[in-house]
């Protein structure tokens, strides 16, 4: 059985390559030109997706296609246009992908978007039925991205499988649970905007495991669910995590609100981490009988321990 993974080399894929290697399947790993650092022994193939050149070729054979390649938030943006290149990629690339994986008679096909396709703010907590609503512009794109999906696998024999993700971490990510660690890491107590806050995440190898689980059990048409780890969590109780496997003992400070609706105090960056906003998994759990394996604790643990080795 042979799998193609697209951002093979990217935080996800680096995860995943491995154990559908280790599960015995033939991998090949769509990277950008010039890119491409993943598993020995994996082979590789240089694609551009928003161009689409080489996509058939690399899908000679391939039973699943597991699309993650994607242009995600930008922390310091330098294209003048941001919208357009979020488009460029994720909707026009993705368009591309699921085309030639339509024609290479591949029979499932599972893609990586967000919560962010919903939008953020809202205090209920939202399944796959909640109304979307997307603020940014990689909301917006991956919400079209979506759209794409569906409308290019609607009558065909091929079974596609969007997986919403919220914020995700683990060893080897760059967000913003490492700044967390590094901020732990120097014994600064950490700020708490929102004290009872509780927000919706998923450790990365809950994610390998939700995309195994879809691979093996996929429904037929196009499914949409939500992954995300077996509970919620406050800043207070990730923060605290951090320090006891650091050996540091947890401290904060408590932030006014009023500071905080003042503005300027509560960047896009910390409100990720900070704020409230809440999903359900139920419906995967329901129709494919999946739950994440992985607790905070056993993912805060190894995301530390990588911190440690990393910094050395």
């Amino acid at each position: 059985m042979r799998a193609v993974v697209s951002g093979a080399d990217g935080f996800i894929g680096s995860h995943l390559v491995p154990e559908l290697e280790k599960e015995g399947w033939d991998i090949i790993g769509l990277v950008e030109p010039r890119q491409g650092r993943v598993a020995d022994g994996t082979r590789l193939r240089f694609v551009d997706i928003a161009t689409g050149t080489g996509l058939d070729h690399a899908f000679q054979g391939a039973d699943v296609v597991v699309h993650l390649a994607a242009r995600t938030h930008v922390l310091r943006e330098t294209a003048i246009d941001s919208m357009a290149e979020y488009r460029r990629v994720n909707v026009d690339g993705t368009r591309n992908v699921v085309r030639a994986a339509t024609r290479s008679g591949v029979k499932v096909f599972v893609v990586a978007s967000s919560v962010k396709v919903m939008g953020e703010g809202s205090e209920d907590i939202l399944d796959e039925t909640a109304r979307c609503s997307p603020s940014t512009p990689y909301g917006i794109s991956k919400w079209e991205s979506e759209e794409v999906i569906r409308a290019e696998t609607n009558g065909t024999a091929m079974s596609s499988i969007v997986l919403r993700l919220p914020m995700v971490y683990g060893p080897g990510n760059k967000g913003n649970l490492p700044r967390m660690v590094r901020w732990a890491d120097r014994g600064l107590p950490f700020p708490l905007f929102q004290p009872d806050n509780l927000r919706s995440m998923i450790y990365v190898e809950n994610v390998v495991a939700g995309v195994l689980a879809a691979i093996k059990k996929a429904p037929e048409g196009t499914s949409t669910y939500i992954l995300k780890d077996r509970e919620d969590y406050s800043t207070r109780t990730v923060y605290s995590a951090i320090c006891r496997e650091l050996g540091k003992p947890p401290r904060f400070f408590p932030v006014p609100a009023t500071l905080v609706r003042l503005g300027g105090m509560l960047s896009n960056d910390f409100r990720k981490v900070t704020g409230s906003f809440r999903v359900s998994s139920g419906k995967i759990e329901k129709e494919l009988g999946f739950s994440s394996p992985v607790s905070l604790e056993e993912g805060i643990a190894r995301t530390v321990a990588w911190y440690k080795h990393s910094a050395r």
